[in-house]
């Protein structure tokens, strides 16, 4: 398997785990555009903050990269994607109430 095969494996994992929290908790939605955004937002920073730690694990120790990885940027991918659908579920309702 190559690098790239593994990297998109990972993604698709962790959209299919922001899938299933979606739809198994769904009252954890927010109802407003503005707990939306705030959301997104806040995945968006993670993303930053994950990556400056996966940077970091991998220049220290290099078998860090792999457990700072699964441990760190998984979640916050999979929470990187739920907030995108929460964020397109909010949209969706804006556009319903608007027709």
């Amino acid at each position: 398997m190559s690098t790239g095969q593994l990297l998109m494996a990972f993604a698709v994992g962790t959209a299919a785990l922001a899938l299933w929290s979606y739809v198994r908790w769904p009252g954890a939605a927010p109802a407003t555009m503005t707990g939306a955004v705030l959301r997104v937002l806040l995945a968006f920073g993670l993303l930053q903050v994950g990556l400056a730690g996966l940077k970091l694990g991998i220049e220290t120790v290099p078998g860090l990269g792999v457990i700072i990885f699964v441990g760190a940027v998984v979640p916050v991918l999979t929470y990187t994607f739920l907030a995108a659908l929460w964020f397109m579920k909010v949209c969706a309702d804006q556009m319903r109430g608007a027709f």
